[in-house]
């Protein structure tokens, strides 16, 4: 066993050993060895099947994990870094949104954890369908992006600029909008768009100064612009919440996992992603 796989095996069973510390760690918002289950489509029933429950001890089986769309590139990292300090586990992952996971949820899949940032979602799953405390492992801001060399270095210097918006009808406008309320900053945008990967477009063609987006919309998009913070857009950000479902058949897997989703190893993962971390 390697020294990483050492590393990794030792936090999650030291936060499984104690669950007060597992709970602390998480509240305040590719390939491997064995590569994680294929992810279904969003849209389609569910799929998995825990085969059978898995008791006490050391993590085993299989670790059924239903989690929100956009967490995928990150997942996909994390999945086989947990197989690989647990020889044997599996972990298989749907992907989709979170009114899907949860309708799944209340409906008696075995699920063992959902992560997702979907608040009404997480709401009624965690409403006597959830093991122990619910963790926040992740936060996404919205953030400011703006060229490499601009002018504007924070929120009070978006009034009068040419700034471009998200769509309300999308998570990404209806944040923005938030986190500018929430700064007392009036803008009128000079465009609005469908999705974040327009609005970011609008910048880099010099059609827009600036634009809000999320974070991790502008570390996906490439190194061509930057990310300021503003601490309103902090205090508001999305939270990944990770629920142990009370559905799911193997309890240990999922303490397991869960715990994980806390670690040093995760946390700079979720970074790169651009995440903030809890």
């Amino acid at each position: 066993m390697t020294w990483r796989r050492l590393t990794v095996a030792a936090v999650v069973v030291v936060a499984v050993a104690g669950p007060g510390l597992a709970a602390c760690s998480g509240t305040s918002p590719g390939s491997g060895r064995a590569p994680a289950a294929e992810p279904t489509s969003a849209g389609h029933e569910h799929q998995h099947s825990a085969g059978g429950p898995v008791g006490s001890g050391a993590p085993g089986g299989t670790v059924v994990v239903h989690a929100a769309d956009e967490l995928r590139a990150t997942l996909t990292q994390l999945a086989p870094k947990f197989e690989e300090a647990f020889p044997g586990v599996r972990v298989a992952v749907e992907y989709g949104r979170g009114s899907e996971h949860a309708g799944h949820i209340l409906a008696g899949a075995p699920v063992d954890v959902f992560v997702s940032a979907d608040a009404v979602a997480t709401a009624q799953v965690g409403t006597g369908h959830v093991r122990g405390t619910p963790a926040v492992v992740a936060r996404n801001p919205i953030v400011i992006a703006v060229p490499p060399s601009t002018g504007i270095t924070g929120v009070a210097d978006l009034p009068g600029t040419r700034v471009a918006l998200c769509a309300e009808t999308t998570p990404c406008g209806r944040m923005s909008r938030a986190a500018l309320v929430a700064a007392a900053v009036d803008v009128r945008p000079v465009s609005v768009e469908p999705d974040p990967a327009t609005v970011l477009t609008r910048v880099r063609t010099g059609a827009a100064d600036a634009a809000l987006v999320y974070r991790t919309d502008v570390v996906a998009s490439g190194n061509d612009l930057r990310a300021l913070d503003f601490a309103q857009a902090l205090r508001i950000a999305d939270e990944y919440t990770a629920i142990k479902a009370s559905t799911g058949l193997n309890t240990v897997g999922a303490d397991a996992f869960v715990a994980f989703l806390g670690s040093a190893l995760a946390r700079h993962i979720f970074a790169d992603a651009g995440l903030s971390p809890t």
